[in-house]
């Protein structure tokens, strides 16, 4: 960014900022001036290199990838509307189905409808239930906390590992302990489990059961959760439909034909058409 500043305006800084004292002991105002410059710029890089570390520190922190994408969405237009992190992960998602032979444009579309559906094309880890209803908790975790009464179960949800090692204590692979926290739903299709940890971080070269939080990147998402939803297979049912793709996989993501899956991924295709 470029400052304009006038002659005039130049010596009203100086004035401001220096005594009369100075000014003529020697000193022209340019010499003045090119004095306030300096301070000024070793302050402005002090604050930047200030930054600079904070922000390296807070990225190596954290777990977040940004991977590029090629950017080549091939036969597939975005209807909806996507921010530039959802496009980029879109093109990773598609990039990854490429390579696994998966070119057949309502294929994609299926698998990319589930995965709006589950993260909106953010890889993320499972959220806390604190806020959520009783009822529904006991809908989505069933026997697994049948037996808790309402106060029992406002405290467990308060405590986000609590819960989580409690309703995933056995969950694919789980072995109780912090296993049902540390393997909880990540990354763009919320993989859960020990298991699944294991299993599918072996199938694309890394170690999620010794770093879970990797699933949370963006391109060890992708391959994931492309992993996950075709089960290896590059051989699909001939889809006549957008809607019928979403299904299929909705199916495949759940485990089974539940309709609130389906009917989410089946909303969630209306983003995407056949270019």
């Amino acid at each position: 960014m470029k400052f304009i500043i006038t002659e005039e305006q130049k010596k009203q800084i100086i004035k401001h900022h220096l005594s009369e004292q100075e000014t003529s002991n020697g000193n022209s105002l340019g010499n003045v001036w090119s004095n306030i410059i300096k301070a000024a710029g070793d302050k402005l890089r002090n604050l930047g290199t200030s930054s600079s570390s904070s922000n390296s520190s807070s990225e190596t922190g954290s777990n977040v990838s940004n991977v590029q994408g090629s950017g080549n969405l091939g036969n597939i237009k975005l209807v909806g509307s996507f921010d530039g992190e959802s496009k980029n992960n879109i093109s990773l998602l598609i990039d990854a189905m490429k390579q696994k032979g998966i070119t057949d444009p309502l294929a994609q579309i299926g698998i990319l409808s589930v995965i709006k559906k589950e993260s909106n094309f953010k890889p993320k880890g499972e959220v806390s239930y604190a806020g959520t209803d009783n009822s529904r908790i006991r809908g989505l975790f069933g026997s697994r906390v049948k037996n808790f009464t309402d106060e029992q179960l406002n405290k467990l949800k308060s405590n986000a590992k609590d819960f989580f090692n409690l309703v995933y204590a056995n969950t694919v692979g789980n072995q109780g302990g912090d296993d049902g926290w540390n393997f909880r739903g990540r990354g763009f299709n919320q993989l859960t489990g020990r298991k699944n940890y294991r299993k599918y971080g072996e199938k694309i070269g890394a170690n999620l059961e010794g770093n879970p939080e990797l699933l949370n990147q963006n391109d060890v998402a992708s391959k994931v959760a492309i992993e996950f939803l075709t089960k290896g297979k590059t051989d699909f049912p001939k889809f006549n439909t957008k809607e019928e793709a979403a299904t299929y996989f909705a199916d495949v993501n759940s485990g089974g034909g539940v309709s609130s899956h389906r009917n989410k991924a089946v909303e969630a295709s209306k983003s995407f058409d056949v270019a």
